[in-house]
Parts: C-alpha cells; structure tokens; sequence
C-alpha cells in the first residue's frame, strides 16, 4: 500500500537551500531564493526547534486533510486557500528580510494549518504553542503532518532562550540544528591498490 503523503520533503531534501517549489500536476518548479547571507544569519539564530516528546503515524493526520479537502469542508478548504497565499507573503518577506513579518506570517499559518484537520494539534502541542508565544515566540509550525514530533519558533532578539525554558518546562526539548544550503550529494569511492599507497 503506498504511504499517504505529499512530494515536497524529497524535494526540499534533494535540492537543499532556500527554494519556492512549485507543484503543477506531474511538473515540479523548484526557483531558488535568492536570501541575502545576513537574513539566513538571524533567521538561524533566531528559529528554535524542539522536539514535542511524542511521536505520531502521518498516514492518518493526511488522509483526514484530504477527506476534509474532499467533501469540499468550509473551513479546510479556506484554510488550504489561505496556506498558499500566505507561502507567497512568507517568500517575499524572506526576500525582503523583513523576519518580523515573517514570523507573525508563521502565526496566521498555524492558525490555518489547525483547520485542515482536528488531528494535526493536540492538547500538549497547543499548550507548546502558547507558551512558546508567551514567552517571546512570534509564530511556529509543526513538522510534517502534525500530531507530534517536531516543531520550531521564530524567536526575535533574545527570547529563543527564554521560549526554550518555557517549552522544556512542559517536557518538550531544544534540538540543534543547521540550515543545508547544499542538497543531497553523492560521490563514489575509488579503491586504491594497495601497492600504490
């Protein structure tokens, strides 16, 4: 039985870096972003990721979006149609380096992302979340699916670590992390004859 889900984590993986992508039926349009260094510089300082403490089966948190989507429900539908527009408002304040209006872009698309399904938050993960906002976080987003597993906060200035402790206080935990501006890469090892050394 194939896995329920979309393409985009592949291509966000092969690719690496910052890109819009773009799905048309079987076309994919993947256009790098042209991020100034110093906006990727405070974006990375400023995200925090965290880790919920639960884990969770994607299959089913997708399978009721697209039911959802399918019956033509008002509220995931909007919400759907809202998640786009936002994608494009979050692209051109990452253009513009405009991080305050993209973290508050990150709010208004959790929000919206909360409508497509009654799975993809939970009562913990929504106790994460308005701590992590009364701490200092302006937006964040669930990994994936939803329902569990990771979730990161756009922290401006200082508060990262005052939402760290807040989050950690309720069992979550900060992990490290890197942006990969490099994608996937391969590369083949050739033997060398040991009389050649």
């Amino acid at each position: 039985m194939a896995m329920a889900g979309g393409r985009q984590d592949q291509y966000a993986a092969a690719f690496g870096g910052f890109n819009f992508i773009e799905f048309q039926g079987d076309t994919v349009l993947v256009n790098p972003l042209r991020i100034r260094r110093s906006t990727l510089n405070e974006l990375q300082h400023n995200l925090l990721l965290c880790y919920t403490g639960s884990t969770r089966m994607s299959d089913e948190i997708i399978r009721s979006q697209a039911h959802n989507y399918r019956r033509q429900a008002a509220d995931a539908v909007h919400a759907m149609d809202e998640l786009k527009r936002l994608a494009y408002e979050m692209k051109k304040q990452l253009l513009t380096g405009n991080l305050t209006a993209f973290g508050e872009l990150l709010h208004e698309a959790w929000l919206n992302k909360r409508k497509m399904s009654a799975q993809i938050s939970t009562a913990r993960i929504d106790e994460l979340y308005k701590r992590a906002r009364r701490a200092g976080a302006l937006g964040g987003k669930i990994s994936g699916a939803g329902g569990g597993g990771y979730m990161f906060f756009y922290c401006p200035n200082e508060s990262k670590y005052k939402v760290a402790e807040a989050i950690e206080k309720l069992g979550a935990q900060a992990v490290d992390f890197q942006f990969d501006l490099e994608g996937m890469q391969t590369w083949r090892i050739t033997e060398t004859h040991p009389n050649r050394l």
